[in-house]
């Protein structure tokens, strides 16, 4: 798995292997500009990053070269343009960004256009998520404290949250990935509250006020257990609570104060940023300290501003790549455009129907990340020369995937060993999406049943409830009549 952290001027890449990080590559801005977000798309082999000067550039870690897709935005020269947060959809067809332009916009990864501009909002746009069970709605968070809501669909606003007893900023806001909850809204304010939000009504299901001493600055719900939420803050503490419950279960103390935080799938795994710029590995397993400390990186800007978090090394973002399953399919397997936006997977048990590729297989095909690559003009990776694995800088290159003359005339074999592999890896994870989106879908019409079922069971109580009315009027009236009579 892959963790991708967002800080000073460039967008590390580490390698989760025994509970260490590894550096494996750096992306940075050819202008050397302060990184602010980064995020995986479903499959992991592409890295959406942005930049503070506006620069939104869509990269691959699965080639050695012509590593940059595309880039969505250009930078520009102008502090409005800053852009503070992004978000994919479920299955990474629609990008969402929000920024210090006030404006949230939709972008069409497919086509590479601009879908959507919504009209501007009040303040600044400190953090955006799609939310729902289909991704039809899009939420942005705001340092006035209003939390926005649009139809993805149609590309018109659907209202405004706010909570009237905190009008402090809003951190950060996070939808739940959980099947069961996929219309909760977690949102953390710089009073170090905690609101949960049901976007479908558009109301404030419950609140954690003063969870933190200090700002909350993250939260991550748990893909695991729907009523599992944590939160991290300047107040150096990690907060788990149970919504259900409503009350705070548990803490970690950080040695650092938390600026963001990522929860892997399998709801085992947490990784956090600081504001020193360190990125902490937690396992919730019983660890009550990190598993690794990666330490700050040292390429700052020499001209920033001192009084800023970020300025200081701070890390803006950080996030957990999807699932293992798909990581080692990106290191065994060559990318395949007809298989660069699907549906996203579910961490379920399913997983474990395909284990996973032998290590002779990684050996023969896998992808170097710290080998050296191509430097584009929009974006620009380089290794980590402190990091390279023994077994990479000692490997030379890879096996062609498909036999050769040369193969065949001296194995004398009709199909080699090493382009079976390759398709048999490719039959295990074709199968092994289908049947991942296959148990998605069922979740999602169960999901559905529920929520009819629900809506008939509160119709049938209305229609009591007049019955009952309609009565006790008949009954009073025939009372009445007959004093009458």
């Amino acid at each position: 798995m892959f963790v991708a952290a967002a800080c000073g001027n460039a967008v590390h890449v580490y390698d989760v292997d025994g509970g260490t990080l590894r550096e494996g590559r750096t992306i940075s801005s050819a202008i050397e500009t302060e990184a602010t977000c980064a995020v995986w798309n479903h499959n992991n082999r592409i890295l959406v990053n942005s930049f503070a000067n506006g620069l939104i550039s869509i990269n691959t870690l699965a080639r050695q070269r012509d590593a940059t897709v595309c880039n969505l935005q250009e930078g520009s020269s102008s502090a409005d343009m800053r852009v503070n947060s992004l978000h994919l959809s479920a299955g990474s067809r629609y990008l969402i960004s929000g920024g210090t332009d006030r404006t949230v916009r939709v972008w069409d990864l497919k086509r590479q256009h601009l879908k959507h501009s919504f009209p501007a909002c009040n303040s600044a746009i400190r953090s955006v998520t799609f939310t729902g069970q289909t991704d039809e709605f899009i939420v942005a968070g705001c340092d006035s404290g209003d939390i926005y809501l649009y139809h993805a669909q149609q590309g018109t606003a659907a209202g405004i949250c706010r909570d009237r007893d905190d009008a402090s900023a809003i951190q950060a806001v996070q939808s739940s990935s959980h099947p069961f909850v996929r219309n909760k809204l977690g949102t953390v304010q710089s009073s170090g509250t905690l609101c949960l939000w049901d976007v479908a009504t558009a109301s404030l299901v419950s609140n954690f006020p003063r969870l933190h001493w200090a700002p909350a600055t993250c939260v991550a719900f748990s893909p695991v257990h729907k009523h599992l939420v944590a939160t991290g803050g300047l107040d150096k503490r990690i907060v788990f609570s149970d919504l259900g419950l409503q009350k705070e279960i548990n803490c970690l103390e950080s040695p650092y104060p938390v600026t963001t935080m990522s929860m892997h799938t399998n709801g085992q795994l947490i990784a956090t940023g600081t504001s020193t710029g360190h990125v902490l590995l937690y396992d919730l397993r019983g660890a009550t300290k990190p598993l690794s400390i990666v330490e700050p990186c040292r390429d700052q800007q020499p001209h920033q501003n001192p009084s800023s978090a970020a300025s200081n090394g701070g890390v803006l973002w950080v996030q957990f790549s999807q699932d293992r399953l798909k990581d080692l399919s990106l290191l065994s397997s060559p990318m395949k455009k007809s298989q660069s936006f699907h549906m996203q997977t579910l961490q379920t048990s399913l997983l474990n129907l395909v284990p996973p590729p032998s290590n002779n297989s990684r050996d023969d095909t896998g992808l170097k990340l710290s080998s050296e690559p191509h430097r584009s003009s929009a974006a620009d990776i380089r290794p980590s020369p402190s990091t390279v694995r023994p077994e990479q800088a000692a490997a030379t290159s890879s096996p062609p995937p498909y036999p050769t003359e040369g193969d065949l005339s001296s194995s004398g074999e009709n199909i080699p060993t090493t382009w079976l592999r390759h398709e048999l890896q490719a039959l295990r994870d074709g199968l092994s999406e289908e049947i991942q989106l296959v148990h998605l879908e069922v979740l999602r019409q169960h999901q559905a049943q529920q929520t009819e079922v629900a809506a008939a069971m509160h119709e049938i109580k209305v229609q009591m409830a007049h019955l009952l009315a309609e009565n006790d009027r008949l009954r009073q009236e025939n009372e009445r009549l007959k004093h009458i009579f």
